[in-house]
């Protein structure tokens, strides 16, 4: 079998598959699932937030900056001990959002 150039398209999507996980989060974590525990708590560290999440540090910190730039938290604190917090919009949102609960 002839071995793909580094340059080729081949290449690439050789090296993506390697990169991507190989099966979705068992905590079924979702930027969604983060406001929740945002609403649970009010606000939280990064840290403890990616932990509580089950998220690898790369989804985590892709939701985070979603979360942010759509307006449904801010981070805030020094680096290595940000604190995430609900705005408001994101507070309705999780609120909104969150499944029904049967008595």
């Amino acid at each position: 079998m002839e071995r793909a150039r580094p340059d080729s398209f081949t290449a690439y999507l050789e090296a993506k598959q390697r990169l991507q996980p190989s099966e979705p989060n068992a905590a079924g974590a979702s930027p969604l699932s983060l406001l929740f525990k945002l609403a649970e708590t009010g606000q939280m560290a990064l840290a403890d937030l990616q932990t509580a999440s089950g998220m690898p540090f790369g989804a985590f910190a892709a939701a985070v900056k979603d979360l942010a730039n759509s307006g449904y938290l801010t981070v805030s604190g020094e680096p290595g001990h940000e604190t995430a917090s609900l705005t408001p919009l994101g507070e309705n949102i999780s609120r909104l959002a969150q499944p029904a609960r049967t008595a």
